[in-house]
């Protein structure tokens, strides 16, 4: 599926649980989890960004760092000319904190590539190191936002000079929306005036569900 601007409205907010009325969140392509490169365009970009930093050494790491670059051109392609003087742009803290030697800095490296330049600040930060998304099992308990809340915290060196009316929360998949309302609750906390709106490179497409049609219309089919 190639990309394209998708606003979440109210007949995909369901698929994100944690969203609501009141979050205002874009995306652009939808991501199949766990279905590798070879489900789209926009899996194989996802799937390249998420190459662990372990992997830096190899040959394969280059297609981590062509995606970055792809990604900042999307990012750039859909933002109108007056977009950079009016947004700041804040990625969202990855699992791990800043002093992890597993910490990956692609979001802000997406939001700092290409042109025009943007106001990028790494404004919320991980107190310490969590699990990543992907490293729970199916069925397992995964943190909300209430757990994840206690976690974030404000660089406020990164606050020095006023963030613009517009802030973009950034981040390369959105699933439950975990991520997004803590660090939304905590950037309203600290900066009550700003308007924050959501930007993803891809949103998790849910699966159809499997109906049996004997349980809308009978036996009898």
């Amino acid at each position: 599926m190639a990309f394209r601007l998708i606003k979440i409205d109210d007949a995909l907010r369901g698929e994100h649980c944690y969203l609501t009325s009141d979050d205002d969140c874009y995306c652009l392509g939808e991501y199949h989890s766990r279905a590798g490169f070879s489900a789209g365009e926009v899996n194989n970009l996802i799937s390249n960004l998420k190459k662990p930093v372990t992997k830096r050494a190899l040959a394969e790491y280059r297609y981590k760092d062509q995606s970055i670059v792809k990604a900042g051109q999307l990012v750039r392609g859909i933002l109108s000319a007056g977009a950079p003087a009016s947004c700041s742009f804040i990625p969202i803290p990855p699992s791990k904190a800043r002093t992890d030697p597993l910490y990956d800095d692609r979001l802000t490296r997406i939001l700092t590539s290409g042109q025009p330049q943007l106001d990028v600040r790494e404004v919320l930060v991980m107190r310490q190191s969590t699990r990543s998304h992907h490293e729970f099992a199916e069925g397992e308990r995964r943190p909300t936002p209430d757990d994840l809340y206690p976690l974030l915290a404000i660089d406020e060196s990164c606050l020095a000079a006023p963030l613009l009316p517009t802030v973009f929360l950034f981040d390369d998949v959105l699933t439950n929306g975990t991520h997004f309302k803590a660090c939304k609750r905590l950037l309203k906390e600290r900066v009550p005036t700003c308007n924050v709106v959501g930007l993803f490179i891809g949103r998790r497409k849910c699966p159809p569900e499997d109906i049996d049609p004997a349980s809308i219309f009978g036996e009898a089919l």
